[in-house]
């Protein structure tokens, strides 16, 4: 009997999967029919994700090769400016040694929907025994409405290892045994090396559990899931003190406006992605981060089973799933309640009210994330499970098989996606040059499909996006921008440099005729779809070395007079800034007595798109009189300060050395978009 009952799971579980792979093809129709030559949604983050993954079988992992990783070059460490998708590399990495970067992709992408639904099936069989009620668990977590909000988010997607750790604490609890606990810490630590998000919003739910679950367990037991726990956490460790040492190296701060921003609204349970197929006109707020709607079909499953858990008997099986329900119900709305960041807001405005989240805040990591309305995903997992149990609740069979295909296709009509976007392939620019590194024009167009493109030749690009942008980033954009030819010589300091021009981003061949024009340019390569240009290795710049710092004895500005203080702190993080560029905007600094001022540094920090447009600079002996001594656009500056020094960025000015007790600054420029910020400001000999 037995033997018999194994089999028949074996063989539900199979048919189980089995339809998850049909929906799966289904839901992402028609990529199925594309794996090789399209990739879905869009061409940004998917594409960023398809060189985060070659690159990690590219080069050995955690080497420091590895986070030198080849974009927004000569930057380094530049891994570290976004997700590392560990968890998931292996599974890809057959496609990317055979040369398909797109397969390697999508087989990622489709799995993340198929795995996550296998994944929340063993959970859910695990907690009701009834391979129904599972089924509804897999359904609900693999196919939601949120998931359509984040169909380009890969990390958000590959959420398929949380469940597997539920499974290993479920099962620890009822039999104790140590490969279960390996099983939770191993599944969590895989989930951590594939979102760096979940190693703090899933670690929130174990704990949670922990704290409702094992209190009665035997100190051995709490000792064997701690010990797995913390051998999970130590081989991340070199993961996230690689995050940690280079973030730090550029000064990457998250701020509350950043956080706050990325909260999910109060009003976003009733928003819906607009990729839904039926829910796309339930938009009670307009924000991204806030598409929470978790569509009827659940609500109304949880609604009944809380409705009928009062009808239930005391009886120990009864009282089991009666516990799990609560916890994984209320646990839900836990979540949501730290989704909505330090301050809830309903429609854009606080409520008035801290919430939970700021207390998270305290603990080291959180004040990092930027996006804490994705606490949602761990509330659709605990919503899943509940649905599950709910369902299992059901004494009669008949009853419960028409329950599970009414809720089956309830959730699949509540998540399923209008239309599956598909994107060709941007395609890859070889050209076996002897260039060290690759710009790819126009430059804020082309950002993912430049890094996708360099993968034929390995070859790093001045190009780049990622959740954090590397501090000469801005400044290299508004300089191509406004056409200053100057850059390239900057650019190809560090030896020959190759320009990749994209014709279908150039159809009034403005890039071509800039490129064209710099001396040292020469076409190489012209295709119907891109012009490729070699330009020679230009010298190296050399940054004067500065004189002792002189003393400044007292600093004002024309405007937001509050904070001037902060450039003179010490504090890389505080800072003065005019609003707009308007034009009207000054500094003035007093030395104390006379000087012979030979430069002016503005250090810009992590605030290094923020430099003043064009700068003047006069000096004064009494106040009075004031004499320009330099005027000129600090774009190309700033550029230089942000490769040569990325944390402070050092926007150096150079003084005639003239006698001066007075400085002034003047923002002559005019850019209402952009604010000016100075972290640091010195005056040297």
């Amino acid at each position: 009997m037995h033997i018999r009952n194994r089999t028949g799971d074996a063989a539900r579980a199979g048919a189980a999967a089995a339809f998850l792979a049909c929906v799966t093809a289904a839901y992402t129709w028609p990529l199925s029919l594309h794996l090789t030559d399209a990739i879905p949604h869009d061409t940004g983050d998917p594409l960023l994700v398809t060189w985060i993954l070659w690159w990690s079988t590219h080069v050995m992992p955690l080497t420091e090769r590895w986070w030198n990783a080849p974009a927004f070059y000569p930057s380094h460490g530049v891994f570290a400016f976004s997700e590392t998708f560990l968890g998931i590399a292996p599974i890809t990495a057959p496609f990317f040694w055979l040369g398909q970067p797109l397969l390697g992709y999508n087989v990622a992408f489709l799995l993340s929907f198929f795995l996550s639904g296998v994944s929340a099936y063993g959970l859910g069989f695990v907690l009701t025994r009834q391979h129904g009620a599972a089924l509804v668990a897999a359904v609900a977590f693999a196919f939601p409405p949120f998931r359509l909000t984040h169909l380009a988010h890969l990390q958000m997607l590959s959420a398929f290892w949380m469940p597997i750790s539920m499974v290993g604490l479920h099962m620890y609890s009822e039999d104790g045994r140590l490969r279960w606990a390996i099983l939770f810490a191993g599944a969590w630590l895989l989930q951590v090396l594939t979102s760096g998000y979940y190693f703090f919003l899933f670690s929130v739910l174990v704990a949670l559990w922990l704290a409702r679950f094992a209190l009665r367990w035997t100190p051995r037991r709490l000792a064997t899931v701690a010990i797995c726990w913390v051998v999970a956490a130590a081989l991340a460790m070199p993961v996230l003190a690689g995050y940690k040492r280079i973030q730090a190296s550029y000064g990457f701060h998250r701020t509350p406006f950043e956080t706050a921003y990325y909260s999910a609204d109060i009003a976003g349970l009733a928003s819906a992605a607009p990729e839904s197929l039926i829910w796309n006109r339930v938009h009670a707020v307009d924000q991204l981060e806030s598409q929470l709607f978790p569509g009827a079909t659940i609500l109304l499953i949880l609604v009944a089973g809380i409705a009928g858990a009062r009808a239930r008997g005391a009886d120990a099986e009864s009282r089991s799933t009666r516990q799990h329900f609560a916890f994984y119900t209320v646990a839900a709305v836990a979540m949501w309640t730290l989704a909505l960041g330090p301050r809830p807001a309903y429609k854009g405005r606080p409520i008035g009210v801290s919430g939970p989240y700021e207390i998270l805040m305290l603990l080291p990591g959180f004040d990092g994330i930027r996006v804490p309305a994705r606490f949602w995903m761990i509330s659709i997992l605990c919503l899943s499970v509940a649905a599950a149990l709910a369902v299992a609740r059901t004494k009669s069979a008949g009853m419960r098989r028409l329950l599970v295909a009414a809720a089956v296709a309830g959730l699949l009509l509540d998540g399923w996606p209008a239309a599956m976007m598909l994107f060709p392939d941007p395609g890859m620019q070889v050209t076996h040059s002897a260039a060290v590194a690759r710009l790819e024009l126009p430059l804020r167009a082309t950002e993912t499909e430049a890094m996708y493109g360099a993968i034929a030749d390995a070859r790093p690009v001045f190009n780049g996006y990622s959740g954090y942008v590397a501090p000469q980033h801005y400044a290299l954009g508004d300089l191509l921008a406004r056409g200053e030819t100057e850059i390239f010589q900057h650019l190809a300091s560090g030896g020959p440099i190759e320009v990749v021009v994209r014709h279908e981003f150039d159809l009034e061949h403005r890039w071509r005729d800039l490129v064209a024009s710099v001396d040292t340019a020469k076409m190489t390569i012209v295709t119907p779809g891109w012009t490729v240009y070699e330009i020679a290795a230009a010298p190296a710049m050399v940054t004067p070395p500065l004189g002792p710092r002189l003393a400044i004895a007292r600093v004002e500005a024309s405007t937001n007079t509050r904070d001037i203080g902060a450039v003179l702190d010490g504090d890389l993080v505080s800072r003065w800034h005019a609003p707009n560029q308007l034009g009207q905007e000054s500094i003035v600094v007093d030395l104390g007595s006379m000087e012979r001022p030979a430069a002016v540094v503005l250090a810009l920090g992590r605030y290094s798109s923020e430099y003043p447009r064009v700068l003047e600079v006069s000096i004064s002996t009494n106040r009075s009189d004031w004499q320009t001594v330099w005027t000129g656009d600090t774009a190309l500056a700033a550029y230089d300060a942000a490769v040569r020094s990325p944390r402070d960025v050092p926007l150096t000015i150079p003084l005639p050395g003239r006698d001066a007790r007075y400085l002034r600054l003047a923002q002559i420029g005019s850019d209402p978009d952009r604010a000016w910020s100075v972290v640091e400001l010195e005056v040297s000999r």
